[in-house]
C-alpha cells in the first residue's frame, strides 16, 4: 500500500477544521465593549442613588430607636408598644426598599446583557461569515479548558461592536 493512510491525512483535516472554530469570550464583551462600559456605570450609579436613600432611612430608624432607648424611663407601656410597632413597620420598609433596589438593578443588568449579547451575536455571525468559521464557541473556564489564543476573536467582536453600536 503506497497511498496516504487514514492516519496520516487525520492531522492535516484536524487543522483544516480548526481554521473554522473560533472563540469569544462575552464576559469581556460585556465589561470592555463602550456600551457594556457605560451600562456598568449607570447600574453603578443607580446602586449609589439607592443605596444613599437606603442609608439615610436607616440612620433616621437608628436615631428613633436611640431616641425610644433613652426615653422609655419616662413613657408609659403604651407609649413604648406604639413606638415599638412604628420601629418595626419602618424597618420592614427598609427591607422592602432594599429588595427592590437588588431588584431594579437585577432587572437593568439582565436587560443590558441581554442587549449586548444579541448585538454581539449579530456581529459573531456577520464575522463567521466573513472568515467562512463553522462554529464559534463561548469561551469561558467552565467550558473551554484550553484553547490557542489564536482561535479567539474577541478583540475583533469588541472592535466591530464599538463602531456599530455607539
Amino acid at each position: 500500500m503506497l497511498g496516504a493512510s487514514p492516519v496520516a491525512a487525520a492531522p492535516a483535516a484536524t487543522l483544516n477544521a480548526l481554521k473554522q472554530v473560533a472563540l469569544v469570550d462575552l464576559q469581556r464583551c460585556l465589561l470592555e465593549t463602550t456600551q457594556g462600559t457605560k451600562g456598568k456605570k449607570d447600574l453603578e450609579s443607580v446602586f449609589a442613588k439607592g443605596q444613599s436613600q437606603l442609608d439615610k432611612k436607616t440612620e433616621d430608624l437608628k436615631k428613633k430607636y436611640e431616641d425610644l432607648m433613652a426615653k422609655r424611663a419616662m413613657l408609659s407601656d403604651e407609649e413604648i408598644a406604639k413606638r415599638q410597632q412604628e420601629l418595626v413597620v419602618k424597618d420592614q420598609e427598609l427591607q422592602q426598599l432594599y429588595a427592590q433596589l437588588q431588584e431594579d438593578v437585577a432587572t437593568k443588568e439582565a436587560q443590558l446583557t441581554e442587549k449586548i449579547y444579541k448585538n454581539v451575536a449579530a456581529i459573531v455571525k456577520d464575522i463567521a461569515a466573513e472568515e467562512g468559521l463553522q462554529i464559534v464557541l463561548v469561551r469561558s473556564p467552565a467550558t473551554v479548558l484550553y484553547a490557542n489564543p489564536k482561535l479567539d476573536i474577541t478583540n475583533r467582536v469588541i472592535v466591530a461592536y464599538d463602531k456599530k453600536h455607539k
